[in-house]
């Protein structure tokens, strides 16, 4: 079978032979799900709704067996899942759009959940720092939205609330279920391996939309309600940096040439994003993994690039930066009530106005501000999260992402390879250049950029553990050594 005699995936109770558990479970499922579609598809005839049941059904008997499988189907369908207009909730009738890989994680999620049982293991989460933060951070959530919920407060909306929250929940069982799927190196080399190749069918595709079917400004498939250049620049960034931060550790030469060329690949298309808060975090991407990682040839190409760029970059790159600042026509920039003679183009004016909001909101609720979607702001993640949660939400917010990078820096420093290091340190710039992105949008609860986030850093924590449970063996293997070295000689029989 496909796991039975794998053996990071045995119970490892002694009780029952794995293949004697798992295989009848996996017959029962498929036998169920059969019948199960069958009654289904007579009663909806909808074929559509049949297919994906079905291939739901499948993934999660694989899942049981082989829960890094699930991983891979998860992987792929984070970009390239279609999106199917549900139609209008809340109180704006704002467009749900609704993804078959939202079913699909909770499809894996409970075959992880089974697997785990079937193993006996006694956690879900693997022991790390960030675990407190999701924790505090998705429970403050949850207390604002019940209390604007019981105060009625207006514009508050609790169905766009209910679906932002599940949405939120998804990134951390994602998290959750990669911690528990992934069991050693060779499967976080794996993961990696398809999740680039899902990134260059997405550049390709930025590539093909711009110079084929002449888009102005890229974006990913099957968006619905219109292109999203900024959710592409992330994600392209977070790719850029993962593949960045191997390249700082690759020891070999066609390593690196392999590398650099799906940073080049994943670059163009990035350009025509169009996306300024895109092309800002990439710079803070790339200078941090240049100094965190001490590649001091990353900090050199990028100041080298910045340079020059007015040279080499097309004229739709720049003609968007220079947009940026006007003179005229603009909208006035103003510090505390003084005007600094600025001015900038609609779009930065209204990211600068939305702390306007924020403080007026803190005036009026200020600790744990109006709940989860009140106002709905989608020009800042910070200043939506001021809006939302006030204060504490803030705190929570902040201390979750110092978390995150706490957890990725400390598993570059722990890894013993340069695989894991090179993960480790991408995820840890992806996180700071994410931080400077969410300046000008909602970075941090876009399906798309999120989902791989969240996946990227379960793995970071997987090569963490891994190295811990490692340094643990090591260390017990010289104390007995030790032990056994200190041990008296035994003495000779007497003749």
């Amino acid at each position: 079978m496909l796991n039975f005699r794998n053996t990071d995936y045995q119970i490892g109770r002694g009780e029952t032979a794995e293949s004697r558990l798992e295989f009848p479970f996996f017959a029962a499922i498929m036998l169920v799900s059969a019948v199960a579609l069958l009654i289904i598809h007579s009663y909806f005839q909808n074929i559509a709704l049949t297919v994906s049941l079905g291939v739901s059904a499948i993934i999660f008997g694989f899942t049981i067996l082989r829960v890094d499988v699930g991983v891979f189907f998860l992987v792929i369908a984070m970009l390239l899942s279609p999106e199917i207009d549900a139609g209008k909730v809340g109180i704006g009738n704002r467009a749900l759009n609704v993804r078959y890989n939202d079913g699909l994680i909770i499809v894996v999620f409970v075959g992880v959940l089974v697997k785990c049982a079937f193993e006996g293991r006694q956690s879900l989460w693997l022991p790390n720092p960030i675990n407190s933060g999701i924790t505090i951070y998705y429970g403050v959530c949850l207390l604002s939205s019940m209390f604007a919920y019981q105060r009625a407060l207006p514009l508050f909306d609790t169905h766009e609330a209910f679906f932002t929250l599940l949405k939120m929940a998804e990134f951390y069982m994602i998290f959750v279920l990669v911690g528990n799927a992934i069991r050693s190196m060779k499967q976080v080399r794996q993961q990696i391996y398809l999740f680039f190749a899902v990134a260059m069918v997405v550049a390709l595709y930025g590539m093909y939309s711009r110079f084929f079917s002449g888009m102005e400004r890229v974006s990913a498939p099957f968006e619905q309600g219109g292109t999203e250049p900024n959710t592409l620049g992330g994600y392209l960034v977070l790719v850029m940096c993962i593949a960045g931060g191997l390249y700082s550790q690759a020891k070999m030469k066609r390593q690196r040439l392999i590398l650099l060329a799906l940073i080049t690949m994943a670059f163009l298309p990035f350009l025509f994003t169009l996306s300024r808060a895109s092309y800002l975090a990439f710079i803070v991407g790339a200078l941090a993994l240049g100094v965190s990682a001490r590649h001091y040839t990353t900090v050199a190409a990028v100041a080298l690039i910045l340079v020059i760029s007015p040279f080499i970059m097309p004229e739709d790159v720049q003609d968007r930066v220079n947009y940026t600042f006007q003179r005229g026509d603009g909208t006035d920039v103003t510090v505390a009530g003084y005007q600094t003679g600025v001015q900038v183009d609609k779009s930065t004016g209204e990211r600068l106005y939305v702390w306007k909001k924020v403080w007026y909101n803190l005036h009026v609720w200020p600790w744990m501000g109006g709940g989860v979607s009140w106002d709905r702001v989608l020009d800042s993640q910070y200043a939506r999260v001021l809006i939302e949660t006030g204060v504490i939400g803030c705190v929570a917010f902040v201390f979750l992402q110092l978390r995150l990078l706490k957890t990725t820096r400390e598993a570059y420093r722990f890894a013993g390879n340069w695989f894991g290091k090179g993960i480790s340190i991408g995820i840890f710039a992806g996180t700071l250049a994410l931080t400077i992105h969410s300046l000008g949008t909602v970075s941090f609860i876009i399906v798309r950029i999120m989902e791989p986030y969240w996946f990227l850093v379960a793995l970071a924590v997987v090569v963490r553990a891994l190295a811990i449970e490692e340094y643990v063996r090591e260390k017990q293997r010289k104390e007995l050594q030790r032990a056994v070295a200190a041990q008296p000689a035994p003495r000779p029989l007497p003749a």
